[in-house]
């Protein structure tokens, strides 16, 4: 009996290899279409190239009850071999809703790799990302926001790691960061998850303090104390996106990236990367920056600024350098300011060394207002939110019973219904009792219709059809 268990066991581990993925992370990125209601959504995986597990299977869910299957056979999408064995693997589907809304676009792959170590039994832990998006003409043309540093996969065991997940946004929105636990199924967390930086990681190590793991909420500037521990640690994070329309700050969307950082035991060290800044009063931020390679190894480093830049008197066009240097490179420079500048200045620093051998990559990102303070998205903290809003009979063909969430006893509400074309066609007050409302929709034609109302900081809205 002995030895039917230990085979049952090998075999049950063996499954489990067989139906794990090498995937490493992902993200979901909706690019606005054609028209107001098409958008092209981009699956992006991480993946492991050194690993010889295939593509795992997944599921996109567009949010409007449909589904589709992605499968490596594919033809709709590309692979693109990055730094560190990763690679990036890019499915594009078309989708078109039928109605505007607020909608939540979902991923899963059905096992993550092996051997994760901040999470229990990864090789049957499915993986799960999201982007909750507003699909409204009334915000105009949106894109959700695409990664622009890809991660710095490996980092040095018991040094500070120094990696930077801003990303780039079409249309100029703001952006704000923050941590996540790492996701199993919509609104599940995995629920064996712990903090890289957990204090059971660093045992023997004789540490004073908690070990930092931080995430800039403005410049996605991500550092982390990792232990001497090896493996490879999981980690999350969230991107809201936010608009000012009307003089009103609306949220737009919200993407959680997953991601792996390899934590390896090396004698190499990352390259150094210093950065110092002042804001001056004469509409200019001079900066100093310094790239070094801690051995005597050839350096390859990049500097981006979002304004306009002048390096050592000469203005510089575009905002992109990059170069290769032995050793390393120091420079000073400043950036012109518009006499309107409100929104950060935003720079990204990034250094590798050319030693094949020498895995690491250090990249540093940083928010810097014009005005030398900290920079505030106002009235970022109450932002207006999109919820679902209950309305029924739906399909309804007479009066409809629209249900508030709270009690407004003999108050107004406005109301604006909107076609499947995305225009307005109705903007009415209707009275509540209580927290309901009635609306007679028998004038209106057949048809799928958005119902959107504010109520305080929040947007409301309900899809219905009219038979």
């Amino acid at each position: 009996m002995k030895v039917i268990a230990c085979f049952a066991a090998f075999l049950l581990g063996s499954l489990s290899c067989l139906f794990a993925s090498h995937i490493r992370g992902g993200y979901i990125r909706v690019v606005s279409g054609s028209g107001s209601l098409s958008y092209k959504f981009e699956v992006i995986r991480f993946t492991d190239t050194g690993s010889f597990t295939g593509f795992g299977g997944g599921e996109v869910d567009f949010g409007d009850g449909t589904t589709i299957n992605l499968e490596e056979s594919d033809a709709n999408h590309e692979t693109i071999l990055l730094d560190n064995e990763t690679s990036l693997t890019k499915f594009t589907i078309n989708h078109t809703y039928q109605a505007p809304g607020a909608y939540t676009v979902m991923f899963n792959e059905f096992y993550r790799n092996a051997g994760i170590t901040n999470m229990m039994n990864s090789v049957q832990t499915p993986f799960f990302v999201s982007t909750q998006v507003i699909v409204d003409p009334f915000f105009g043309t949106n894109s959700t926001p695409e990664l622009g540093v890809f991660p710095a996969v490996f980092s040095r065991a018991g040094s500070r790691f120094f990696s930077a997940v801003g990303s780039k946004d079409e249309q100029g929105d703001s952006l704000v960061y923050s941590l996540a636990v790492p996701l199993r199924d919509f609104a599940e967390e995995v629920d064996s998850y712990r903090w890289p930086n957990d204090i059971s990681f660093y045992a023997g190590e004789n540490r004073g303090e908690t070990p930092v793991l931080k995430l800039d909420k403005l410049s996605g500037q991500l550092t982390w104390d990792t232990p001497r521990l090896a493996g490879e640690f999981a980690v999350a994070y969230k991107v809201i996106e936010y608009r000012k329309v009307d003089g009103e700050v609306h949220k737009l969307s919200e993407t959680t990236v997953d991601l792996q950082i390899i934590n390896v035991e090396s004698d190499m060290l990352p390259p150094n990367i210093d950065f110092e800044y002042q804001g001056a009063s004469n509409g200019r931020i001079d900066f100093t920056v310094g790239y070094e390679t801690m051995t005597a190894d050839s350096l390859e480093w990049s500097f981006y600024c979002s304004g306009s830049l002048n390096m050592n008197g000469a203005d510089i066009s575009g905002h992109q350098l990059t170069d290769t240097i032995a050793g390393g490179a120091n420079f000073n420079g400043f950036v012109a300011l518009p006499q309107s500048a409100a929104k950060p200045v935003y720079f990204v620093l990034a250094a590798r060394s050319l030693n094949s051998l020498n895995p690491f990559k250090t990249v540093k990102s940083f928010a810097v207002n014009p005005t030398g303070e900290e920079y505030v998205i106002s009235a970022v903290g109450h932002p207006k939110e999109a919820v679902i809003l209950r309305t029924y009979p739906n399909p309804v063909a007479g009066t409809m019973i629209i249900q508030f969430p709270e009690l407004n006893p003999n108050k107004v509400q406005e109301i604006e219904l909107i076609n499947a074309a995305g225009q307005s066609i109705l903007k009415t007050g209707i009275p509540i009792n209580g927290n309901l409302a009635t609306l007679n929709t028998e004038d209106l034609p057949g048809g799928i219709y958005l119902l959107r109302t504010y109520l305080g900081q929040q947007i409301y809205y309900s899809r219905f059809i009219k038979e």
